[in-house]
């Protein structure tokens, strides 16, 4: 800290032209620099106001006076998107019906902009406009490097404004980045909410005037090896050719951190009620919004990346791990599409073979060939038992298929006779109780079977492992909603399950255990938090190479150029650790995953 102070009088000595930004790692210090124009990674959204997009893919001159428009369901002709430039299909659209006072205006910062002309500009008064979670923007990895370019004006200096926001998570205080005009300083300001949650505030520039253009260029940069990321903030007005005058501040951890979040045009985060941070009466054009994510590394979240996949269910089978997940195959923004389980194996934990289909929704008799939900798989006695949830016309039902590998071909083991249907658990407080079989076969040889859906039913297989050998009992377990999964360490059964916890709606992570299969449960408490985007998770726990891990699916996460969501998942991987008296370790989902260093 002596060092730190030691330099100040020497940075303040320094012309601005000449001076960059010295910092360490959580030290705030500005500085005036002449700030490299090279942005980091590759340009994401570019929004000219210059044309609107039509539902149709045709475009059109955006018209001066015109807002963009919307039903309650969603975009309309005839101006349903401002165009995304950059070739992502990152294209704004209004929030709701009542978005009318943000129109497109003809007063521009200036007439050309690299050459093309520049003829609108986007009017925001008491509105906003979107870029929803079924685009690519909301899931880009900009944990590398960011930068955002625009030009703002401001007709009311009385009052905080945020132009541009990247929404934080459920519960969060402030958005995740957000750019505006801070009413005290007078000054445009850039602010980001770190990974550990500590909000950054950086102002730039001259005082801002009331009805005047200004260009503002915010850029992070993480530095991997420092551990700490050095954001600059440059401002001036429109007419001036060029930026000569930047501020900077360092603040620990990577450029943004990774997580699922709307981009809005007109307010900050929360939205809403009493403080929105609404434009009133601003103006803002031309902007530009570029995103560096970090290389992946094998281990880290998630696991498997050549698509989406969710539900994952761990086997062991001698000194190789494979998991079976169900196959997303829904649309940006779409419902549950799933048609098949695909399997994939390691031997390490980092190194996976993917082996493709093991087995369809389709190939089950009267099973909806889109509904291949949870499953489970086991051995015994050289055979695998692959236990499935599907859906048909009457409603869902579990069934389970055969096959003499672990990769298959599985085939049904009684076609067209399920091990449950719906009509077996009429006293369930939900329609679609049967879903998320679990199997366990017991120290003496008896198979158990876990399910439900809003509540836990279980029942003795035979040995046969494909016909029931006992009555129904439903099992209580507090907060329980779905994906029941047992194992049993010591001499202690574990039931870890997907949580309805009230007061909050994305499922979270319970566990109970008991001394035997028969209970008594004892409830443990929460094992984890919400997956980071989308409303399920689903646990699987097991051990591996005398480790213990936790599996689970998030949505969080874009794969191969699209974006994630509710139903398009990536399943993730966690260590998990015991405590002596045998409770589980609350467990942080991270982008780590594996890849950092088991906490021992």
């Amino acid at each position: 800290m002596q060092l730190e102070f030691a330099l100040l009088p020497h940075i303040r000595r320094m012309p601005y032209f000449t001076c960059t930004a010295v910092s360490l790692c959580g030290l705030f210090v500005l500085v005036s620099a002449a700030f490299g124009s090279q942005p980091p990674g590759e340009l994401v959204a570019h929004w000219r106001f210059e044309q609107v997009l039509k539902l149709d893919g045709s475009k059109a001159t955006a018209e001066v006076g015109q807002p963009l428009t919307a039903s309650d369901r969603g975009p309309v002709d005839p101006r349903p998107y401002a165009l995304d430039e950059s070739g992502k299909e990152n294209h704004l659209q209004a929030s709701g019906p009542r978005s009318g006072q943000c129109v497109f205006s003809d007063d521009v910062p200036r007439s050309q902009v690299n050459g093309h002309p520049n003829t609108r500009s986007l009017l925001l008064n008491r509105g906003e406009y979107v870029v929803p979670l079924h685009r690519l923007l909301p899931y880009y990895d900009m944990r590398k490097g960011w930068r955002i370019e625009a030009s703002l004006r401001c007709n009311t200096l009385g009052t905080e404004q945020v132009f541009i926001c990247k929404e934080g998570s459920r519960g969060q205080r402030t958005a995740d980045l957000s750019i505006g005009f801070d009413n005290m300083e007078r000054k445009f300001f850039v602010e980001v909410t770190s990974f550990a949650g500590t909000v950054h505030r950086l102002s730039a520039g001259d005082p801002v005037e009331v009805g005047k253009w200004y260009d503002l260029r915010a850029t992070a940069q993480y530095d991997v090896k420092g551990g700490c990321t050095t954001l600059t903030l440059e401002v001036k007005p429109s007419h001036q050719p060029s930026f000569t005058k930047s501020n900077s501040i360092t603040y620990p951890g990577p450029a943004l951190k990774r997580g699922v979040g709307t981009w809005v045009l007109g307010r900050g985060f929360p939205g809403g009620f009493p403080n929105s941070l609404t434009v009133l009466n601003g103006q803002i054009d031309e902007v530009r919004i570029w995103a560096q994510g970090l290389p992946y590394i094998p281990g880290q979240n998630p696991i498997f990346t050549n698509t989406y996949t969710a539900d994952p269910a761990p086997l062991v089978v001698g000194d190789t791990l494979y998991v079976y997940v169900g196959h997303d195959k829904a649309g940006p923004g779409g419902w549950f599409y799933m048609p098949e389980w695909l399997c994939y194996s390691t031997k390490d934990m980092t190194n996976w073979t993917f082996h493709g289909p093991v087995i369809a929704a389709k190939d089950f008799t009267n099973a909806d060939p889109g509904a291949a939900w949870a499953a489970h798989v086991v051995e015994k006695d050289g055979k695998f038992y692959f236990y499935a949830t599907l859906n048909s016309r009457r409603g869902h039902f579990i069934s389970v298929a055969v096959a003499d590998t672990p990769t298959g071909p599985f085939k049904e083991a009684r076609p067209g006779k399920p091990l449950i249907t719906d009509d077996m658990t009429t006293d369930s407080h939900r329609p679609n109780a049967d879903i998320d079989p679990c199997v366990i076969i017991d120290d003496d040889g008896t198979p158990w079977m876990f399910w439900g859906n809003g509540d836990c039913y279980m029942v003795r297989l035979a040995r046969n492992m494909v016909e029931l050998d006992g009555p129904i009992m439903k099992v209580p377990f507090r907060n329980y909603s779905e994906g029941p999964w047992v194992f049993k360490r010591g001499g202690l059964y574990y039931m870890v399950y997907a949580a309805d916890v009230p007061g909050t709606q994305p499922e979270q992570v319970c566990y109970a255990t008991a001394p035997t299969i028969h209970g008594p449960w004892t409830y443990r408490g929460l094992l984890t938090g919400p997956a980071r985007h989308g409303f399920t998770i689903h646990p699987a726990v097991i051990e591996f190479k005398g480790r213990w891990y936790f599996f689970y699916h998030d949505g969080c996460y874009s794969l191969n150029g699209g974006p994630g969501g509710d139903c398009r998942r990536a399943v993730c991987v966690e260590y998990l650790h015991f405590n002596p008296d045998g409770s589980i370790q609350p467990i942080t989902l991270t982008d780590e995953g594996i890849a950092a260093k088991p906490n021992d």
